[in-house]
């Protein structure tokens, strides 16, 4: 078995016990030598020399109210604090829908959803958790989840992964305006009959999920969706459906304004996905080719990054399959790959930041992998888009060699969704020392060393720059672009 449930003897912990083909106890035995600790409770030692899922310092910020809303905060999660700073006084009285939703994993295991309109009182904010999940809920049954229900189930797995945390039952409270707010997160939930099913289900997929994916030989494959934005002379954005459908290897992507209304102002690259980053990087540059066919105005800049003009934010989506979506993999692109890129990245990426950009933000596929959704567009240079690519191959195929996690400071949060690179650098040396160490690192050695070179110099791309400039696209190319030395 590659898990261990560890606990202290409550009484939720020994109900899961019971149901769970695991091991558990109160103490580690000597002799075993599985990978991951799941943590119940925070009674008990902790044991750093092993993964761990729900780590005893998270449970603990978790459990204070303070520290739990100023986590929640930075992470763009809508609480109480915000509801008092910015709602009127008839809107702070009531809530029009309240959920209580299990989540364990990255997945919702059920939902209970309250209808009636509740009183918002200090007095009931601390009773939050006393209430029973069942008690006054009903649960919430996958054919009829509604919009509201879809929400809370995102923002719930949002929260519990911003707080550290890796399961949870989570308060959820709509108002009347449609704002969903995260009301609490209880890392030791109290556990019904169904919710100790569940749980102890959940657990039981864990390990066969982790069991499975330590045995995986194949790379993993990986695929992209850059987005960029097409600036006039005059400086006024041209919305990228003027020149491309949304469909296709280049097409275009959509904006939903207030009111739901859609707008499709963002030109989109889907090259063919590979095992290979340096062959998915000579598949995007066939797609730039194709985009400068369709967008037939040379005279329009290509802009990317994170926000190179206000209320345009660019994402630079990894797409992956062949391997699980799993929160070790997700932190460690956040910490390997999403943490270093500050360091490079202009002085207005950091305003996409946190309703986009926000750590561990990710999206399920059609095709059984997920995208990592996390990182800003990283079109501004060949060495920059080899480097994210290899990086992101390196990490998906050895995260569990991978140990450092600074993200699970709350100041390291703080400093990466402000930016801070002087705060940041230290840590990003420490980081790249132990990607160095892994046997794959020679493999892409050269695109790996020239992202590490530019990141330590902490030299800012430029959003206001087109791109197709460095990458040699039409109007920039020229013949030498096409000789076999400066090929991607």
């Amino acid at each position: 078995m590659e898990t261990f449930l560890l606990h202290a003897q409550e009484k939720e912990a020994l109900e899961l016990a019971n149901l769970i083909r695991i091991p558990s106890g109160s103490r580690l035995p000597v002799d075993w030598r599985g990978q991951v600790v799941i943590h119940w409770g925070a009674a008990h030692d902790e044991w750093p020399e092993k993964q761990a899922l729900q780590p005893i310092r998270a449970i603990l910020r978790a459990q204070m109210r303070s520290k739990r809303e100023e986590l929640l905060h930075l992470h763009g999660i809508k609480t109480v604090a915000w509801l008092n700073d910015r709602s009127t006084k008839e809107e702070r009285l009531a809530f029009t829908h309240k959920y209580k939703v299990a989540v364990f994993h990255l997945q919702t295991l059920v939902v209970y959803e309250k209808k009636e309109t509740l009183l918002l009182s200090e007095k009931a904010l601390y009773n939050q958790r006393q209430l029973n999940a069942s008690s006054a809920y009903i649960e919430i049954t996958p054919d009829r989840a509604n919009f509201h229900v879809r929400r809370a189930s995102r923002e719930s797995v949002k929260a519990v992964y911003a707080l550290g945390l890796d399961y949870g039952l989570v308060t959820i409270g709509v108002l009347p305006s449609g704002h969903t707010l995260v009301l609490d997160v209880d890392p030791v939930p109290k556990l019904n009959v169904k919710l100790a099913q569940l749980f102890a289900q959940a657990i039981d997929r864990y390990e066969i999920a982790i069991a499975k994916e330590l045995r995986r030989k194949e790379r993993a494959m990986l695929g992209s969706d850059p987005e960029f934005l097409l600036l006039s002379p005059q400086g006024k954005v041209v919305f990228a459906d003027r020149f491309l459908t949304r469909d296709g290897e280049v097409g275009c992507d959509a904006v939903v304004l207030s009111g739901h209304r859609l707008i499709l102002p963002l030109a989109e690259l889907r090259p063919q996905p590979s095992t290979d980053p340096r062959e998915l990087a000579r598949n995007l540059r066939s797609t730039m080719q194709l985009a400068a066919r369709k967008i037939d105005d040379e005279s329009l800049s290509w802009l990317s990054g994170g926000m190179p003009v206000g209320g345009y934010p660019l994402g630079g989506h990894i797409h992956f399959s062949r391997c699980w979506l799993n929160g070790h993999l997700l932190r460690a692109l956040d910490n390997y790959l999403a943490l270093p890129l500050i360091l490079i990245e202009g002085d207005t990426t950091r305003e996409r930041r946190p309703r986009y950009g926000f750590l561990g933000d990710f999206r399920k596929k059609s095709h059984g992998g997920f995208e990592y959704r996390t990182l800003p567009s990283w079109l501004q240079s060949p060495d920059i888009t080899r480097g994210v690519f290899a990086l992101s191959s390196l990490i998906a195929d050895n995260y569990w060699l991978l140990p450092r996690q600074p993200l699970q400071e709350p100041d390291i949060q703080a400093a990466y969704y402000r930016g801070d690179k002087q705060r940041l650098q230290a840590t990003v040396a420490k980081l790249w020392q132990d990607l160095e160490q892994l046997k794959g690192y020679d493999l892409f050695a050269a695109g790996l060393e020239r992202l590490r070179e530019r990141i330590m110099s902490m030299e800012p791309w430029n959003e206001r720059a087109d791109f197709r400039k460095a990458w040699k696209i039409a109007p920039y190319h020229r013949k030498e672009a096409f000789e076999e030395q400066i090929m991607l």
